[in-house]
Formats: C-alpha cells, sequence, structure tokens
C-alpha cells in the first residue's frame, strides 16, 4: 500500500551540474525545492587526480556560479583561458581569439565536473538520492511524480534537469528530434611538450574537431571528434601510438603529447526536445536540448537556461505563470535554434577537403581574424560569447 504523496513548492529531478545549480539559484530566490536525483553524491576530486570530464565555462556561467557563491569552490581547481586559437588543417588559415580585444579578463575556465558537481551538490545540502522517476503526470494544480521506491510527490512546479535521455521527459510523453553525426568524441587527459599557454586549442580535420583545453595542472584535456570507426582505433591504441596520433592531430602546435590518461568516448549527436515546458514542467540543459561538442557550449547553455528560469519564476509567491512559461519558451526556443545551428553549421563547414571548399574557407577564417564584426560572429559559434558583449577597451 503506497503512502501519501509529499507536496513541495518546486522539484528538481536531476542534481548534475545544471540542475543542482537551478536549485540553487531557485532558492537563492526565495523557492522552497525538493531535489531528487537517481544516482548517488558525486565526491569532490582530490590531490593531483584530475576528472576526465570537465566543462568550459564562459565569463557569463561564472558570473551565475559566482552569484550563487560557488566559484569560490571550485576555483583552485580551475583553469581560467585568455587566448583560444582555431585552425584548419588542410587550409593552414587560422584565427586567433584573444581575451582583452573583447574587453573580458578571460574567454572562460576549465573546470572539472565533479569539483563544480560536488560543490553544489554540498551547497544544497539535503538532496533525495537514489531516487529514479518512473511517472510523472502534469495535472493542472501539481505535477505528480513517482518514483521507483514507490515514493510519491505532489509539486507545484518540476523542474526536470536529468540527462539527455531524460526519464522525467519520456513520461511526459515529449519527442525529441535532431541528427545523429554517426561518430565519436574521445576524451582524455595529456601532458604537452612546451605548454598550452593558458589557450584553448582546435584544429578542424576534415573527420572533425580536436581541440586541448588547458588544466590548472599544466596537462590539457582532448576532446577529439571523429568517425565512428576512427575512434574505434583510437580507443584500441596503446598509450604511446595514440599519443602520437593526438600530436600528429594536433599538428604539435604544443609539441610531443604524452602520458594519456584512461580515454572515454560518448556519441555525437544534436537533439532538441518538442517543448521545453508543459503546463507546470520545464525542461533545463540536456534534457531539453543537446549539442555538437565542437564549441563546449553544451553546459553554458544549460546555465542560461537557468538565468532564464530565474526570470521566469523571480515571485515565488506567483511561482511560474503561463505568461513567463510561455516567454521562456519562446526566447529558450530562439537562443538555442541560433546556436545549435549555427554549431552545426561550423561542423558541416569543415567537415570537406574539397579543395574549393577549403580555399573559400581558408579565406573565410582569415577575413573573420582582420574584421572584427565578422570575428564577433565566429566568437559567439566557438566561444559562446553573445551579441552585444563588451567592446576593447580604449
Amino acid at each position: 500500500m503506497s503512502s501519501a504523496p509529499q507536496h513541495c513548492d518546486v522539484m528538481v529531478i536531476g542534481a548534475g551540474a545544471v540542475g543542482a545549480v537551478a536549485a540553487l539559484a531557485l532558492r537563492s530566490q526565495g523557492h522552497q525545492v525538493t531535489v531528487l536525483d537517481a544516482g548517488r553524491p558525486v565526491d569532490s576530486p582530490q590531490g593531483a587526480q584530475v576528472d576526465a570530464r570537465v566543462f568550459a565555462l564562459s565569463p557569463a556561467s561564472i558570473d551565475l556560479l559566482e552569484s550563487l557563491g560557488l566559484w569560490n569552490d571550485v576555483v583552485t581547481r580551475a583553469q581560467p583561458y585568455a587566448g583560444m586559437t582555431v585552425w584548419d588543417a588542410v587550409s593552414g588559415s587560422d584565427i586567433r581569439f584573444r581575451a582583452a580585444e573583447f574587453g573580458l579578463r578571460s574567454l572562460g575556465a576549465i573546470v572539472e565536473n565533479s569539483a563544480l558537481v560536488s560543490a553544489a551538490q554540498a551547497a544544497l545540502a539535503n538532496i533525495a538520492f537514489g531516487h529514479a522517476v518512473t511517472a510523472v503526470s502534469d495535472q493542472t494544480d501539481a505535477v505528480a511524480v513517482t518514483t521507483d521506491s514507490g515514493a510519491q510527490w505532489l509539486a507545484k512546479t518540476l523542474i526536470l534537469a536529468d540527462g539527455a535521455g531524460s526519464p522525467g521527459r519520456q513520461a511526459l510523453g515529449i519527442p525529441v528530434a535532431g541528427r545523429d553525426y554517426g561518430g565519436q568524441a574521445i576524451v582524455c587527459h595529456l601532458a604537452c611538450e612546451h605548454g598550452h599557454d593558458v589557450t584553448a586549442w582546435q584544429r578542424f580535420l576534415p573527420t572533425g574537431p580536436v581541440a586541448l583545453l588547458p588544466l590548472s595542472d599544466g596537462r590539457v584535456s582532448l576532446v577529439w571528434s571523429t568517425e565512428a570507426a576512427q575512434a574505434q582505433r583510437l580507443l584500441a591504441m596503446d598509450d604511446e601510438p595514440f599519443a602520437h596520433a593526438v600530436t600528429e592531430a594536433t599538428g604539435g602546435r604544443l609539441g610531443r603529447l604524452y602520458a594519456p590518461t584512461r580515454r572515454f568516448a560518448f556519441a555525437l549527436r544534436r537533439q532538441t526536445a518538442a517543448r521545453f515546458t508543459t503546463n507546470r514542467c520545464v525542461l533545463l540543459g540536456d534534457a531539453a536540448h543537446v549539442v555538437h561538442p565542437l564549441a563546449g557550449q553544451g553546459v553554458n547553455l544549460g546555465f542560461d537556461d537557468v538565468r532564464a528560469l530565474r526570470v521566469a519564476m523571480s515571485d515565488p509567491a506567483t511561482g511560474l505563470r503561463p505568461v513567463a512559461r510561455r516567454r521562456y519558451e519562446r526566447e529558450r526556443r530562439a537562443e538555442i535554434a541560433r546556436m545549435s545551428q549555427g554549431i552545426d553549421g561550423l561542423d558541416r563547414l569543415f567537415a570537406t577537403a574539397n579543395p574549393v571548399v577549403s580555399t573559400a574557407r581558408g579565406i573565410g577564417l582569415h577575413l573573420a581574424d582582420v574584421l572584427p564584426p565578422l570575428k564577433r560572429q565566429f566568437a559567439e559559434a566557438a566561444l559562446g560569447v553573445k551579441p552585444g558583449f563588451a567592446a576593447p577597451p580604449g
């Protein structure tokens, strides 16, 4: 016999980076928030071991974490970067971004997933772990949530931040559409002969982009997006030939790369939910949208969702009003479509060795590097820098 449902104001399902930060943001506005997560608490990274999964946080995302008092808890594990270099393997053309030219202190910072999530979970303190959602019913006056333990809740507002496979979204019957890129991204860390120069490096190969992100211990974090068959070959290699392959793929820009950590892979896809909201539910982060990792904007788009949600639910007394919910849906869908299509366009543009296309591409990169308006547009797609960001000083 099941027990009576528990009542709550706002329920957040998913205590990963986006869900935990969303819960903290809403609590900071006076909302009473209950957080459920199917997994276990994330341990903070210790000592010299660096989490294989890292985020390239934008300045706006860092500002959000600072506003919630989280940045001080992760900054010691963060590596700010002041530059980014993007170049084309076929044409040889490149474009270089420096924080100062955009009036910024940095272009962002590389932060470990475990450092950020553990800090956010610790700040929340009372997350109900081990609760996997089995049913969600968006009713007139509340959202009914049931978990695999048989526990039931009735929430005035439900926030779904439970990942790309989102059981909550599936329970609501919201479909997704998108594109499978048919490849995988290989992730690990490597030491580099010449150092990373507090710069993010990305080279576009015809088979996909390969990125080296600076880590606070002097190493770099690799994200190599490539065709499925090549990804499997890279995963199967011994460490030394694998490191040599990465050195070649990045044109030796950082000298010899060596001592790779354990490698992981994830599928490359673009995915958008048919709806980001229902009567009383809001989808955040990967539950709502997944983009190609070439620009590293996944978590930043999720944090953009959080900022928009704070506006939509600014008054705890009224909660999520229909007019605010519709505005959230309209604005977030437009932003995600623009970013997703821009990233998808970059992938299609660079995924060919056709001489005519590569020549035009090289000319375009050069023009983007020397013409500020074009450079700003490229920076938005490659770095997540928003329109209207500060002009360079002076």
